[in-house]
């Protein structure tokens, strides 16, 4: 190794060269990496998507989920299989082990899906296998509106479209609030009636005039020509000329003299509103390998177009636009990069020499575009938490760089030459150096068993935490050495700094001798303080991505079910209100996709710096002021702190076929959360009801009339959403022909006088063939595993609450009430806390175990590495302890910082040890080689620990702009670093002497 650091150090423009390639190919990388919010990714989850238009959520689950969930189970290597049925829609969410290949698992679910038989054969498509994954994400959303009509902003929503899935970049590009283009025939049942007609023969009439066949090729002896038989739709009028029957005399009857035939919309399911204006929102995905920044610029330069050439006819209102937040978040990291990097410059300029602090603040740099060079070939991307993970280790990388700068910069001073310096002074500690870069990477070790999707997402960090201390270990010993060689060829001054630190290493040395002559005393209150530390962290809530710095608030609201879509707006005339009234200082944007019963928006915030209330205090503001809102029953505003959805703060899934005994659970487990204090809006999914129709045949009097309940079904299909009996082309645009009776007989009471008409002309009204009313039904039906469950969920009021400890106690409470049929299973935040924090607390202490090892190896003992790594625990709890007196809670962030700063106090107290042990080495008493050897060190220490510190304080406090996953995580570190310092310097010391005999 020598020879290695001789031959670079005594080459001064060789490693020049090198740090300017590596600037170099990191800068160029920066312009093709690509940019996104999060990690690319493809989860172990699988959805089996089908549609069925207006069939009930009853009719879905026996048509449709039962079938596919029974073929699923023959699948080896499903986890968990949940599904839900509502209306129009099955929804089939598997989760796939793991451990197994996960491409061959997918492909398995799709061969079983396509295996299944049986399913309803008016489906709009077949079932649809989706694999989850990050590039699925939305990543930009806008509303369209106009001071025209719907009609108009109807046909330019189409043509928008177009354009914007045609953007490079761009996956998908969903409406919501839009409706397609339909020509509706209104049958007026007593018109029909007069003709002695049936709605069939109406529908088979238009089917018959709405056709587009080829008939094949006409040869000639000059030419061949091909038969085409177009009978196509174009416009209402010739619907309303098609012919349905010739009467006897000769007459003709029309869908004209039977019907109303308008060229207008599909029926209105879904409002949406922007801003308080009508408007058609679009959703915007990327493609998996496309850069947000590049795909969402493109569509906002299209949009700006489009404004610009059509005079202000269109408006366009963004609501969520994720480069801006990346845009934010690199300037956040750009700004507080700056000032910390500028503050590390200012305290090793204060130090060392102005070159040494110069070379030490390059390797930050050189480390940094070093990853980057790296990150293209790895086929990573530069997203948020890969972000987070390069500001973690610049704190390590200093700490590296200044280990070494400090050790060449001690033997210039003790009078060697400048090269000399750099190969001694390196050589001294390039294996502690060593050693503590390996414990630093096993500390990282346990992100990779972090499970589910939030551990893929963040198996970035160790592997970005990987690449940059390989980097800082070739500067320290390749390129550091050599430019410092260089610095160093002038004489060493003295410094006014050099006398400062000799009276604090002279204060040091006594205090230390002090605390020696009493170590049991020393140890004991370390250890007391340790305990009362550990106590207060235990009180502290675990909240994994916290709100502070949150800007969007979802909104969830439900209406009484069978509301009509024309009123629900109207109901929510009170909550518009009140969120526009939010000032702009708070306020960008406010979306809303109104639908009976439930509707859904998004409030758009400004950023956390610009305004005085956080997410949280505004939305117990808009809570306050609509507690009085009785036209809307039920309103959820929820802060969007963008991480993972965790679930409800309690979720209990009650899982049974029994219904009766079902039904009793839920009720036991409703009515203890209930009189828990301390948890409101406690409900379960089959109490979202809705109004439904239910037909009771009579089948004797279906039998009499040679009729079928199939007849009965059309009869009310076409009452009340109509039947759509064909489709036609104008243009590029696929319009649907709707057969529907007029409005004023799509009521029950009509409806039940109305004639059904048999083979032969006879009049049957519908009450003789079946009994109809209005029933109340469930909105949504939930499987887990294939077997009926009841979610039922309750909010934590004040989040002071623990949602582990109740969900304990709601078992302990309710085991016996239950009965044996029945299952409980605890989801929401626990089960995702519990997934996400099990796989750490198996792989933290294996991760111990390795360090320990590799520093017994290098040690030659089994006693002195227990010394190295008996700063952690203190370090952790000084660590989390920083929260505690911020008032923040314990987030993923933060503990990922606290894991970083785990690998920082191990380089330290490491670096003492070594040098102890070289005093030992030389003969003398220990205590005279304990205060020799820490006093030597305590110079690189307080420079690791100060400007570590100090570099990362302005992105604690978001002096440069505040973001709440990297503040937390540069608090902890901070924080935690300098609340070890004393540790290192008095308690280790003290351990020492406890455990170690005089040779």
């Amino acid at each position: 190794m020598r020879n290695i650091i001789s031959y670079f150090a005594a080459r001064g423009f060789l490693a020049r060269v090198i740090t300017m390639m590596v600037f170099a190919v990191g800068l160029a990388s920066l312009s093709i990496i690509k940019m996104q919010e999060d990690p690319e990714v493809a989860f172990p989850e699988v959805e089996v998507v089908t549609h069925y238009p207006g069939a009930s959520p009853q009719d879905i689950e026996l048509n449709i989920t039962n079938k596919i969930e029974n073929e699923l189970r023959g699948v080896q290597n499903i986890r968990e299989m949940t599904s839900e049925s509502k209306e129009g829609t099955s929804l089939i969410l598997l989760e796939v082990d793991e451990t197994a290949d996960i491409a061959d698992v997918v492909r398995k679910i799709q061969q079983a899906v396509d295996r299944v038989s049986g399913l309803p054969k008016d489906i709009s498509d077949p079932p649809l296998v989706l694999q989850e994954s990050t590039s699925s994400f939305e990543v930009l959303r806008f509303g369209v509106t106009t001071m025209g009509t719907y009609a108009d902003l109807q046909q330019y929503a189409r043509q928008l479209e177009k354009r914007v899935k045609s953007i490079p970049g761009i996956g998908t590009a969903t409406m919501s609030g839009f409706r397609e283009r339909e020509f509706w025939i209104e049958v007026d049942p007593n018109k029909v009636g007069r003709y002695n007609l049936t709605f069939d023969d109406i529908m088979t009439s238009i089917n018959s005039r709405n056709l587009s066949l080829s008939g094949g090729v006409v040869e000639s002896w000059k030419s061949e020509h091909r038969l085409v038989t177009l009978t196509q739709v174009t416009s209402a009028k010739e619907l309303e000329k098609t012919i349905i029957r010739v009467l006897p005399d000769g007459g003709l009857v029309r869908v004209g003299d039977v019907a109303t035939v308008t060229d207008g919309f599909e029926k209105a399911t879904e409002y949406g509103m922007i801003n308080n204006e009508q408007a058609i929102l679009f959703n915007i995905t990327k493609t998996a390998n496309a850069d947000v920044r590049t795909a969402i610029n493109a569509v906002l330069e299209t949009l700006d177009l489009e404004r610009e050439k059509l005079g202000g006819k269109f408006e366009f209102h963004t609501s969520i636009n994720l480069a801006k937040d990346m845009q934010e978040k690199f300037s956040i990291v750009a700004s507080n990069g700056g000032i910390g990097l500028l503050l590390v410059l200012v305290v090793l300029g204060l130090a060392l020499m102005r070159q040494v602090a110069f070379w030490v603040a390059v390797s930050i740099p050189f480390c940094i575009f070093g990853v980057l060079a790296l990150i293209p070939g790895m086929g990573m991307t530069l997203d948020a938490i890969t972000l987070s993970a390069l500001l973690l280790v610049i704190g390590i990388i200093v700490d590296d760089s200044v280990i070494v700068a400090e050790s060449i910069y001690s033997e210039r001073e003790k009078g060697a030459s400048p090269l000399e310096a750099a190969i001694e002074g390196t050589l001294k500690v390039y294996k502690p150096v060593l050693a503590s870069l390996t414990t630093t990477v096993l500390v990282f070790i346990p992100i990779f068993f972090i499970p589910g999707e939030l551990g893929m997402e963040i198996a970035v960090i160790p592997l970005t935490v990987i690449m940059a201390l390989t980097f800082s270990w070739f500067e320290c010993t390749v390129t550091l050495p050599a430019h410092l060689a260089d610095a160093m060829k002038k004489p060493t001054p003295k410094t006014k700094s050099t006398e400062v630190f000799n009276q604090l290493s002279a204060r040091y040395e006594s205090i230390l001798a002090s605390a020696l002559n009493h170590k049991f005393t020393v140890v004991l209150l370390a250890l007391t303080a340790l305990g009362a530390g550990g106590a207060i962290i235990a009180t502290m809530r675990l909240d994994f991505f916290p709100a502070q710095a949150a800007k969007y608030i979802e909104v969830y609201t439900e209406v009484k079910p069978g509301t009509p879509m024309d009123k629900v707006r109207a109901a929510h005339k009170q909550i518009e209100e009140v969120i526009s009234s939010l000032p702009e200082s708070e306020l960008l944007s406010y979306e809303m996709t109104y639908s009976t019963p439930v509707s859904k928006g998004l409030i758009n915030l400004t950023n956390a710096e610009d305004r005085d209330r956080t997410a949280d205090v505004i939305v117990d503001s808009l809570r306050e002021q609509l507690a009085d809102n009785t036209a809307v029953p039920f309103i959820k505003l929820s802060v969007d702190a963008g991480g993972e959805p965790l679930g409800e703060p309690v979720e209990v899934r009650v899982i049974g076929q029994n219904k009766e005994s079902r039904d009793q659970a839920v009720d036991v487990v409703s009515e203890w959360l209930a009189n828990y204090e301390g948890l409101s809006h406690v409900t379960n999914n089959e109490e979202l009801k809705d109004q439904q129709l239910e037909i009771v045949p009579q089948y004797e009097w279906l039998a009499r009339y040679n009729l079928t309940v199939d007849d009965l079904a059309t009869t009310l299909r076409i009452a009340f959403d109509g039947e759509k009996v064909s489709t036609t082309w104008i243009g590029d645009e696929e319009v649907g022909l709707r057969v529907i009776l007029t409005e004023q007989y799509r009521n029950l009471e009509k409806l039940r006088n109305t004639k059904i008409y048999t083979a032969d002309g006879t009049q049957v009204p519908l009450s003789r063939l079946a009994h109809v009313r209005y029933t109340q039904a469930e909105r949504i039906i939930l499987h887990f595993n294939g077997d009926r469950q009841v979610l039922v969920t309750a909010q934590v009021g004040g989040g002071q609450l623990d949602p582990d400890e109740i969900t304990e106690e709601l078992w302990e409470a309710v085991k016996d009430k239950i009965s044996a049929d029945v299952t409980l299973d605890i989801g929401g935040e626990v089960e995702a806390a519990e997934e996400t924090l099990g796989g750490i607390v198996v792989a933290f202490p294996a991760a111990i175990l390795a360090i320990y090892f590799v520093l017994a190896i290098m040690f030659g003992s089994l006693l002195q590495p227990l010394l190295v790594i008996s700063v952690i625990p203190f370090a952790l709890v000084a660590s989390l302890s920083a929260l505690f007196l911020h008032m923040q809670p314990i987030s993923l962030f933060a503990l990922v910082g606290a894991l970083g700063m785990c690998g920082v106090v191990v380089n330290n107290s490491l670096v003492l040890i070594v040098r102890i042990n070289e005093m030992r080495a030389k003969g003398g008493e220990i205590s005279q080689a304990v205060i020799e050897g820490a006093k030597t060190r305590l110079r690189p220490i307080l420079l690791t620990s100060i400007t570590t510190v100090v570099g990362l304080l302005p992105l604690a406090y978001g002096i440069g702009g505040a973001d709440v996953n990297m503040g937390p995580m540069a608090l902890t570190l901070g924080y935690g670093l300098l609340f070890s310092v004393p540790v290192v310097l008095f308690i280790v010391p003290c351990l020492y002497m406890l455990t170690t005999r005089q040779k």
